[in-house]
């Protein structure tokens, strides 16, 4: 397959299959989006929405907008900024809750980093696709409260009461333990952070993007391994040996977009060679020919395939392919967007994509829907793979 046919065939799925999905789930009794489609296909209209599931919704409307032209797309986003504002945003205290029932009723009011940052990652977008000066003020004032609340020496306090008091990091733990810091919070808030310069071109947002590269570049790597460290206590020290190839993957092109808006040279090709020495390893440790195996926990390895994995695996190889012109990462780019059309995207009437098979390539009875499976990775795939083909 050639470049162009595979932008074409990336750009077609997203027209016929992502975008007319998720546009199905749009709720337009109560607002925002269904929050839950089972394995079978059946939607609970009652089920709880997740602001993670919003905001990632609210981003991929506002980006196929974007780079498509798409009105219906802008439409869409607009309607999951409403509930944002009005049902996430927390009027008292500031910032965004967990989630709210189906009819926008607050539940579970925690206040949780990776919610903020996603809240500002599609909220940056959403005032790129319409002028929407609130949806600004609203992205403005998150990454406000994250830097005054949220943000320590050496990284940011996760979790916290509705209040912004302290407590455990429950909610991006698991393996056994309970992590101060993640590398999965941490990685997306400088995502965040980079859309945000990006749409605002402002010093603060500067100078807070460059702290965190410097902290992935010093504290969250691992030197010469081509791995981050995932769980870790308030001091970057690791609490269980574990690999997660999905977030180097991703990780090593996320780097890569934070560091074109680098000024310091020298940072900025740190970041280059650190990013090419994760896709190098991924490809060696974890690409079995045909896509990306899922994670490795102290020696145990998981050989599963995640929707989200595979998706980041297609950018982070397309990515190093641009970077250096070798084919190897073109072809194992291909090849994944190839095992995801035969074993992930679902066959079936009116469903996305499965959210995992098994190492013997069996679907396991899981959501279609829920709060953490979302439009965001494969539709993020697919619009990346357009921009950068053109």
């Amino acid at each position: 397959m050639d470049i162009t046919r595979f932008k074409e065939d990336l750009k077609a799925h997203l027209e016929e299959k992502i975008i007319p999905f998720w546009q199905g789930l749009k709720d337009n009794e109560f607002g925002g989006y269904y929050g839950y489609m089972d394995f079978n296909l059946n939607v609970n209209r009652e089920a709880q929405k997740g602001c993670i599931l919003n905001s990632r919704i609210l981003w991929f409307f506002s980006a196929c907008y974007n780079v498509l032209k798409n009105e219906k797309c802008k439409e869409l986003a607009f309607h999951a900024f409403e509930f944002l504002k009005n049902k996430f945003w927390d009027k008292e205290y500031e910032g965004l809750f967990w989630n709210v029932s189906h009819k926008g009723v607050p539940v579970d009011v925690t206040k949780h980093v990776y919610v903020q940052a996603f809240g500002i990652y599609g909220l940056s977008e959403y005032h790129e696709a319409s002028g929407d000066k609130e949806a600004l003020h609203l992205a403005k004032r998150l990454f406000e409260i994250l830097e005054t609340k949220c943000k320590r020496e050496n990284g940011y306090t996760e979790q916290f009461e509705r209040n912004w008091q302290e407590k455990e990091n429950r909610f991006l733990s698991e393996n056994g333990v309970i992590a101060s810091k993640t590398m999965n919070t941490h990685l997306h808030v400088l995502e965040s952070y980079t859309n945000l310069y990006r749409v605002l071109r402002t010093e603060d947002v500067y100078e807070v993007l460059e702290w965190i590269v410097r902290l992935f570049v010093d504290k969250i790597y691992k030197k010469g391994t081509g791995h981050f460290k995932v769980f870790c206590d308030d001091n970057w020290n690791e609490l269980i040996r574990m690999v997660s190839y999905g977030h180097d993957i991703e990780a090593s092109w996320l780097l890569d977009e934070a560091a074109k808006y680098l000024k310091d040279e020298k940072l900025k090709k740190q970041v280059e060679k650190l990013s090419l020495e994760v896709a190098e390893v991924s490809l060696q440790e974890a690409f079995d020919g045909q896509s990306l195996i899922n994670e490795k926990v102290e020696d145990r390895v998981d050989r599963s395939k995640i929707w989200w994995v595979e998706a980041e695996t297609v950018v982070g190889f397309f990515n190093a392919y641009q970077k250096t012109k070798e084919e190897k990462y073109l072809d194992a780019a291909i090849k994944t967007w190839e095992f995801i059309k035969e074993y992930l995207v679902d066959k079936r009437k009116n469903s996305e994509w499965l959210w995992k098979v098994d190492e013997n390539l069996e679907a396991l009875d899981m959501p279609i829907v829920e709060q953490w499976k979302c439009p965001y990775h494969n539709g993020r795939m697919c619009l990346e793979i357009i921009k950068r083909v053109d």
